[in-house]
């Protein structure tokens, strides 16, 4: 084990600059509750962009992606390219601007203004009990399993030690700084793991040789068996992640993204884009997640890939591939080094958990125990409940860590099963149709249907029924028959009830002017022309497929040159800093574009307060 003094003292000196920066931040947080869930409205896009990052890549992300490395090759970076990429610009060119300018405390408010009270009521407490109480525990525990398998390794450690080592100083790290101290501690852990993972790719790289004697080794090692560990694209068959699987990935994790900011999928969009400075901020944010993302993710899973040659067992069935990135740590780091990435990954444990105890607290404290039990008391009162709710929040995420063992097998789970309601999510921003029952059933419908076609035919083969087998699909088919199924339902239930109440609906309209089929109100308010019903929509389709074009071929040159394929690594560089340039562009077309549609609206509605406005 390569730990000594230096060792220690480095992550010693991180948990002390840790805790002075929440003891920092403390006066501020205290407040009130803006300033403690929301860093009082005032945190920049590109430091929302990294916050999210910290709350999306974390040791389950060394863990997890690694191990995929290990059975996969190459063509990895398309697991997170597919499940994360098109998603992210969708969320940020499509609707950021439009729940930024909600304004509200938490994104789950945007039922109330959306559908009818008890429609709007089923909904709130369904997603804030989903959120605070299952999905924010479970992420948050599979994160402190990571650490666990990470420093399991590297330094001997049992669960139980390493949770000692990482839950008492992130719990009291957002326990004192609050949204704000969180964030500016994001950008330093973030920048720590940066230089961590970074060091043991180069020491990876070094302990083979360079990138062309280390791709002659996974040539050499497994060329005969398996040639698609050096393959750029996934293959068509794959028993882990064939090409279908990455199409199903993208897809069924892309299509109905943004339109809701609190996916069961563990993303906190909601909080990031409600404490922007502006609706143009938090499209910033969406960008430098994906872009300061997908490197930090490809650092730590292009190593694992070449850890295949050294530990080739790992790839055997029910080995468990995910210690790899602590086995890595143990081989290649030296003094020093190792306590820098040791630090690191507590770093991104601490952003994580820190960022799921403030997010889950906040909607347990605004969208259940302030709208149902308490609902006038003190600011103090109601931050000393979310302080309470995230003790409640770590003790059930440290029951998952005890009760699970493959990291990526919740994962997949979690976004199954948020997957099922998901083209809903932009029914109810771009349809006036979409009404309450209609929104009811995709989700608990969603929920049901997805019982019965993932859950369903592994209980039935768990009691042993014959021909069970053969109703088991592969996930990726089954979350897409699951969004399909879940899709007709809530068409069916929308068509066949009343609509909503027109004065509901018309407050949305005036409040947000969202695009789509809204043909009633634009007509009412002499809005837009109708003939613009569908343009904007593809047109800002159009921008986040640029966005993404230009983000998946950084990380996939970044990938051709770790492998030595220079020239080629070389030309999608190129073509991707040039497809940046097309992206920013056409983004601020776009946005510009959104603000005078939404003051055309605007003038049309009110003439006289908006020349009011103009005179002032």
């Amino acid at each position: 084990m390569n730990w000594n003094q230096l060792d220690i003292w480095i992550v010693v000196g991180y948990l002390v600059l840790m805790f002075g920066l929440s003891l920092w931040h403390r006066r501020f947080a205290s407040t009130n509750l803006e300033n403690f869930f929301l860093g009082g409205r005032k945190i920049p896009g590109w430091l929302n962009g990294i916050s999210y990052t910290a709350a999306l890549v974390s040791p389950d992300a060394a863990t997890g992606y690694g191990g995929l490395a290990v059975v996969t090759g190459a063509f990895i970076s398309w697991w997170y390219l597919s499940r994360f990429g098109l998603a992210l610009f969708i969320g940020g060119v499509l609707f950021a601007v439009f729940w930024r300018r909600l304004n509200l405390f938490t994104s789950l408010e945007f039922y109330g203004l959306r559908f009818p009270s008890k429609a709007a009521s089923a909904m709130r407490i369904w997603i804030a009990v989903r959120t605070s109480l299952i999905a924010m525990p479970a992420w948050t525990g599979i994160t402190l399993l990571a650490a666990f398998k990470i420093m399991g390794p590297a330094f001997g450690l049992t669960k139980v030690e390493t949770l000692y080592l990482v839950v008492p100083v992130s719990f009291l790290f957002v326990f004192f700084s609050g949204y704000k101290g969180v964030v500016i501690s994001n950008l330093i852990q973030m920048s720590i793991f940066f230089i961590g993972t970074i060091t043991l790719a180069g020491l990876t790289l070094a302990h083979f040789g360079g990138p062309i004697a280390m791709t002659a080794a996974i040539s050499h090692v497994f060329g005969a068996t398996h040639p698609e560990m050096l393959q750029m694209t996934p293959p068509a068959k794959h028993d882990v992640f064939p090409l279908a699987a990455a199409m199903a990935w993208m897809f069924g994790q892309s299509i109905g993204y943004g339109g809701d900011a609190a996916p069961m999928g563990g993303a906190m969009e909601g909080q990031r884009i409600l404490s922007t400075r502006t609706p143009s901020e938090a499209l910033t944010m969406y960008v430098v997640t994906a872009i300061s993302m997908f490197v930090l993710l490809l650092l730590v899973t292009l190593p694992s890939i070449s850890a295949a040659v050294i530990w080739p067992e790992l790839r055997n069935a029910g080995a468990d591939r995910e210690l790899v990135y602590g086995r890595l740590m143990k081989e290649m780091l030296p003094h020093g080094a190792m306590g820098l990435l040791v630090a690191a990954m507590m770093a991104a444990t601490m952003s994580v958990v820190g960022d799921n105890l403030n997010f889950g607290s906040q909607v347990l404290v605004s969208d259940i125990y302030r709208k149902w039990f308490v609902r006038s008391a003190s600011e103090k009162h109601y931050m000393l409940i979310g302080k309470v709710g995230m003790a409640i929040i770590i003790s059930l995420a440290i029951a998952v860590v005890f009760n699970v063992s493959i990291i990526t097998d919740v994962a997949i789970f979690m976004l199954q099963l948020s997957a099922a309601e998901l083209p809903a999510n932009w029914a109810q921003w771009w349809w006036w149709r979409f009404n309450g029952p209609a929104r009811v059933a995709a989700s608990f419908g969603g929920a049901g249907i997805f019982c019965i076609v993932v859950l369903g035919p592994k209980l039935l083969l768990w009691l042993g029924v014959a021909g069970a087998q053969n109703l088991v699909l592969p996930w990726w088919w089954s979350t897409l028959l699951v969004m399909a199924l879940t899709t007709i339902l809530w068409i069916t239930v929308a068509l066949l009830t009343k609509p909503d109440p027109d004065k509901l609906l018309n407050d949305f309209y005036q409040r947000v002017h969202p695009l789509g089929f809204w043909k009633p109100f634009r007509v009412k308010h002499g809005s837009a022309p109708l003939s613009n019903i569908v343009k904007p929509i593809f047109r800002g389709l159009g921008v986040a497929v640029v966005g993404f074009a230009a983000t998946s071929l950084l990380i996939q040159g970044l990938t051709e040159a770790w492998f030595g394929h220079y020239f080629g690594s070389l030309a999608e560089l190129i073509i991707c800093i040039v497809l940046f340039i097309v992206f920013k562009r056409t983004a601020k077309s776009y946005l510009d574009y959104l603000s005078v549609r939404t003051a055309k609206n605007t003038e049309a509605e009110s003439p006289e307060k908006t020349t009011l406005s103009v005179i002032e």
